[in-house]
């Protein structure tokens, strides 16, 4: 299957989810925030099935840890920041929109899945804290939606999923895999095409496209680094959970941007199973059960030649 037919399949396939005319137009404020009314935004959201209430509620769950309840959009904007408010939307709205049952591959957990996304926003949500970020909690919203190309993939191409996972299995590389069945093609190429389709914000773009190619990215540099580096130490927790034993690597490049080393990796990557279950508990997520005992910590360094660069 080339780049070509595996685009067509994904466009005329009839369970890709289609935005709604109030989604979209949530989408389109959302992308213009210079100008954006806060209270014309809330009527809209709340219009929009239980999204506000589905907000509202998580973030009072405790993992953002409030002064007191907020009661609405404005009162989370003043605690939150409008940015990681903005982000949070979209991920809830694309969460939303990708019900657990769409999908039809019969080898890929979803529920293990989706806790990778949420050790990813964790992940990453530490990272930007030890890194001084003010909107820090902005980084958990990339982190639930950073691997929606893999949803795309998953409800439009299912047999390729099967076949990706069963090579993961062999301990090959997610990429590599969908590289060598998609020849080329990988689940951010069909994140960035559904970006384009929906029309989502540039920064969540380039989280998405680049997340295994951070420097590859035009903008948002930092940004998409700290998600690569957030999203590969989840892949390992994960892979944990999916009892693999893949040899997983780190960009050395991406953590010398950062200023990171494999102590901070390290130190983040124990706390993380119990952190995903902790805030599973609180967004009404049932934990799941890890086969294998955390890993020991030899992982391979990548130049900037590495594989996240190909």
């Amino acid at each position: 299957m080339n780049y070509t037919e595996i685009i067509k399949r994904i466009e005329e396939s009839k369970d890709l989810p289609v935005v709604n005319r109030e989604i979209n137009e949530i989408m389109v404020m959302l992308n213009d925030s210079e100008s954006l009314n806060i209270e014309e935004l809330a009527e809209k959201i709340s219009k929009c099935g239980n999204l506000k209430e589905t907000l509202l509620v998580n973030i009072n769950s405790g993992y953002f840890k409030l002064a007191r309840r907020v009661e609405s959009l404005s009162d989370a904007i003043i605690y939150l920041g409008m940015m990681t408010v903005e982000k949070l939307i979209i991920a809830y709205l694309i969460k939303s929109l990708f019900p657990d049952n769409l999908g039809k591959p019969t080898k890929l957990s979803r529920d293990k899945y989706w806790k990778h996304c949420l050790g990813t926003s964790i992940a990453a949500n530490i990272l930007a804290e030890k890194l001084g970020k003010q909107d820090n909690y902005r980084y958990f919203a990339y982190g639930l939606i950073h691997d929606i190309g893999v949803m795309v993939i998953d409800v439009c191409l299912p047999d390729v999923i099967d076949e990706v996972v069963k090579m993961q299995y062999k301990g090959i590389h997610q990429i590599v895999a969908e590289r060598l069945i998609m020849q080329g093609y990988t689940h951010t190429h069909a994140g960035a095409l559904l970006c384009e389709k929906w029309n989502l914000p540039n920064d969540v773009k380039a989280i998405i496209e680049h997340h295994h190619t951070p420097l590859m990215a035009d903008g948002y540099l930092e940004d998409v680094i700290i998600m690569n580096v957030a999203d590969s130490i989840s892949t390992l927790y994960y892979e944990r959970l999916l009892c693999m034993n893949t040899n997983y690597v780190f960009d050395k490049k991406a953590m010398e941007v950062l200023g990171i080393s494999m102590q901070d990796i390290e130190s983040i990557s124990e706390v993380l199973p119990q952190k995903v279950d902790e805030v599973s508990k609180q967004l009404g997520w049932q934990p799941l059960e890890n086969c294998n005992p955390l890993p020991q910590f030899g992982h391979m360094l990548l130049s900037s030649n590495s594989l996240s660069q190909k």
